[in-house]
């Protein structure tokens, strides 16, 4: 009995040294490696499926199936069609860098379980075609980063939270062939009804269904004396709402009558150049003039200034070819000219000149530190040459395409959020100041100013050409409006954060950001930037709803400037409000009808 236990003492220290061993091992894993031993355990209880999650291994050795880390953290679970027939345990929720989690196509029961509100960095989530029961998750509805939710073909029952798609802007979504009632969340009320079919109980846009009238069943003198307050309530409005509009047009009508009498007691600030010396042909009622315009802010010259000064080719677009030219006598950096040749021709008479001078003088009265100036233009019978600012750090499409090889200098985040920002206060100042639309905003049409600022250029060009190309949002548009500007900025926006052009196909640019699961979503310059990442995803957010398919859903370019402004704020504060320097690499949350901000909390012209 003495021996065997001096035996036992003797063998004691080799014991505790392979325990000691074993346990730093298992210590130098991933801390997600318990939380996913646990997962295992209860959605593969045989072991078949998963079987190469071996105990006493690395989950981000490469050998985990479906496993896919960063940093020594899991970021992604892509089990889809493994044959899993167990539960969806809730230690799956205490991997804190998960973004992607995929068990589609798998034969899973029991509920979903609570505390998903501790996967604030997870993007999408896919448990579709299984047999999980019970009810959504509120805490779904609360992720912020939130950019899939599938869970069609399950035996979920119970409502749609109310809060889904109200703290992130969820571009991929289906709940359809399950159990589910009450009414469609109206942050929701956008995706097809191919989103929420076969939910007999389901009611609310997009579907056919009307939910119930909440006065049904009702008291009958309650309901009667309930439409006696609505129909009072409703001449009360009418009387406002007349009165209202009889202000407002008193106050036009004598804003109207303020202008008309300045324009008549005040010379206009255009100037027209050399009109002694104009050359012009008259037959019968068709009048050709050959003048420079000049706007606010442009020194006198002449067409034959123009044309004698050197010319260098900058470009060449649908809408025309533009130069640099530098005039004689001019010191400066000289301006750039955009010649159009196919413009609309005018009618045989002074009208259709007008109202190619009326537009113009439109244009050439815009100012904004992010809008290149019109500042002269000259025209003729078929052709016409306007004159720019010349601006030469080339464009957003050069900055962010070009040079992708060896010795390009990185764009980083502070630089795309920087350009990004101007081209929106831009656009909205376009939009504030002209009923007139873009028509054609690309990132070749953002052009970049010594002080490393965005610049909106070719606006309105559109109206000027007989046949204008097919517009970048929509081939098949039949107008073009604020709102179609705004889906192009969105599409801007995703070239911004994708890094990949929208000539590449936008509708490609769209279905990667809502459906891919293959690929990082940032451009790779901008994946170093993980400091950033909340900024980013918030920044992708709001061009998801830029682009949504319905204009009414779409916000202006006022709200999506006010959205980019606190997304901006939000960096400051985290780097302690650095400011943007121009020398380093160029450095309203939108409430679906809550209050909730999108963002998280969380960390040259063709």
């Amino acid at each position: 009995m003495r021996s065997g236990t001096l035996s036992l003492l003797r063998c004691l220290p080799s014991l505790l040294i392979t325990l000691s061993s074993y346990s730093l091992a298992i210590a130098e894993f991933t801390p997600d490696y318990h939380p996913l031993q646990a997962f295992r355990s209860a959605a593969d209880p045989s072991g078949a499926a998963l079987y190469s999650w071996t105990p006493r291994t690395d989950p981000c050795s490469g050998t985990w199936a479906g496993v896919a880390c960063r940093g020594g953290r899991v970021t992604r679970i892509l089990l889809q069609d493994r044959h899993l027939q167990g539960t969806v345990d809730d230690t799956l929720t205490f991997l804190p860098y998960l973004r992607l989690l995929n068990l589609s196509h798998n034969r899973l029961t029991g509920e979903l379980p609570d505390g998903f509100l501790r996967l604030r960095r997870l993007r999408r989530i896919d448990l579709s075609v299984n047999n999980i029961s019970g009810h959504i998750p509120s805490e779904i509805a609360r992720l912020p980063r939130l950019l899939t939710l599938r869970l069609e073909r399950n035996l979920l029952t119970g409502e749609i939270p109310s809060s889904l798609g109200s703290f992130s802007v969820i571009a991929d979504f289906n709940v359809s062939g399950n159990r589910l009632t009450g009414e469609v969340p109206r942050a929701l009320s956008s995706f097809p009804v191919s989103s929420f079919s076969s939910n007999e109980n389901l009611c609310g846009e997009p579907l056919l269904r009307r939910c119930t009238n909440q006065t049904e069943g009702r008291d009958p003198l309650e309901k009667i004396d309930t439409d006696r307050r609505k129909s009072c309530w409703k001449w009360k409005t009418v009387a406002t709402i007349a009165a209202i509009v009889v202000a407002v047009v008193s106050i036009l009508l004598i804003l109207l009558a303020v202008v008309c009498w300045r324009k008549r007691g005040k010379p206009a600030c255009i100037t027209e150049v050399d009109r002694d010396d104009a050359k012009a042909s008259v037959v019968g009622d068709v009048v050709e003039e050959k003048r420079v315009v000049l706007f606010e802010g442009c020194r006198p010259f002449t067409v034959d200034d123009l044309m004698r000064g050197s010319a260098e080719m900058l470009g060449r677009g649908a809408l025309g070819t533009t130069y640099r030219v530098v005039m004689e006598g001019d010191s400066g950096r000289g301006v750039a000219v955009k010649r159009l040749r196919k413009v609309k021709k005018a009618r045989e008479d002074r009208e259709g000149t007008a109202a190619m001078e009326r537009l113009l003088t439109e244009i050439g009265g815009l100012r904004h530190p992010n809008v290149t100036s019109l500042r002269a233009y000259y025209h003729s019978d078929d052709e016409l040459l306007l004159v720019y600012d010349y601006l030469p750090n080339g464009s957003l499409h050069s900055l962010l395409h070009g040079n992708r090889g060896p010795g390009r200098i990185p764009l980083y985040w502070t630089a795309r959020l920087k350009l990004a920002l101007g081209a929106a206060e831009g656009l909205a100042f376009l939009h504030r100041a002209s009923k007139l639309a873009h028509q054609k905003l690309t990132s070749s049409n953002i052009l970049v100013d010594d002080d490393g600022n965005a610049c909106v250029v070719d606006f309105a060009l559109l109206h000027l050409l007989a046949a204008p190309p097919p517009p970048p949002s929509s081939t098949s548009r039949k107008t073009l409006t604020h709102e179609s500007d705004v889906y192009d900025f969105g599409i801007l926006l995703l070239e911004i954060l994708t890094g990949k052009p929208a000539a590449e196909g936008e509708v490609d640019l769209q279905k990667m950001v809502r459906e891919d699961w293959s690929s990082e979503l940032f451009d790779v310059e901008l994946v170093a930037c993980k400091e950033a990442e909340d900024e980013m995803v918030g920044l992708l957010q709001v061009a998801l709803l830029c682009v949504a398919p319905s204009p009414a859903h779409r916000p202006t370019m006022s709200i999506v400037f006010k959205m980019m402004e606190e997304i901006k704020e939000r960096g400051s504060k985290r780097t302690k409000g650095s400011p943007f320097s121009p020398s380093s690499s160029i450095n309203d949350s939108y409430y679906l009808g809550s209050s909730t901000p999108v963002v998280s909390e969380d960390t040259a012209s063709g």
